[in-house]
């Protein structure tokens, strides 16, 4: 006899409401720590683009230095 059978209807009833009310919560966990990683990886995409700006800035003052030097070997 399984264990199923040796539980009233009311029991059963009973794990079926605690068994949904895990697994919402279950879900409700996961989509927090989705939010979590994509404020994560936007944050890490601000680091991301001052890096680049401040690479190109710096780009951007060497060629601004090389056509300098190049106009006065001229």
């Amino acid at each position: 006899m399984s264990n199923l059978h040796v539980l009233s209807t009311e029991r059963l009833n009973k794990l079926i409401d605690e068994t949904q009310l895990t697994l919402q919560e279950l879900k409700e966990e996961v989509v927090r720590r989705e939010h979590l990683q994509q404020e994560h990886e936007i944050k890490d995409l601000d680091h991301h683009m001052t890096s680049a700006e401040f690479n190109l800035n710096s780009i951007k003052n060497f060629i601004a230095y090389l056509l300098e030097e190049s106009k006065k070997n001229k």
